[in-house]
């Protein structure tokens, strides 16, 4: 069987893909086992940008058991890495009900980025937001940017103009 590795997180369906099925009718026999390969009708799941909601479990362990608890929230796509997705959560209570922060649940990630499967995720009927590919600003949420508190800006970047004008005396030459 040979590993397609583009096909990874691929929207259109492996079954009817035609540049599949031409790419396995023209190794067959060949001993190729994986492959890696341009194709230009490659459609990601989930797009940069765009909104989401995400099933994630909650693992509470006492000195006998350990227990599951299932949560959902809800996020914005940063970018496809490898066979997952980066989303930054939104902070705030989860949206299964249990009413625990964000937070409190990715303790270990103060920007709430997080790596997500794309089996766990769907998509939210909200506009997309533009993402900053430098700083990871999310346009219309909250500034988590990694770059708080220091005096210069990356070229490119969308966060809000008043962020640009604090350090505009710095930038004068």
């Amino acid at each position: 069987m040979t590993h397609y590795a583009t096909c990874i997180n691929c929207a259109v369906d492996a079954v009817s893909c035609q540049r599949r099925q031409n790419l396995r009718a023209a190794l067959k026999g060949s001993g190729v086992y994986s492959l890696k390969f341009k194709c230009a009708e490659r459609q990601q799941m989930f797009s940069a940008g765009q909104r989401v909601e995400f099933d994630w479990s909650l693992w509470e362990r006492d000195e006998y058991d350990s227990s599951e608890l299932p949560m959902v929230f809800h996020g914005t796509v940063i970018r496809e890495r490898g066979a997952k997705f980066v989303v930054q959560v939104d902070s705030g209570k989860d949206a299964s009900g249990e009413g625990i922060e964000a937070s409190e649940v990715f303790k270990k990630n103060d920007q709430l980025l997080i790596k997500v499967r794309p089996a766990k995720m769907r998509a939210l009927d909200e506009a997309p937001r533009a993402v900053c590919s430098t700083c990871y600003h999310v346009e219309g949420g909250e500034d988590r940017c990694y770059q708080n508190g220091t005096d210069w800006m990356p070229n490119g970047c969308i966060r809000p103009a008043f962020h640009k004008n604090e350090e505009s005396d710095h930038d004068q030459f």
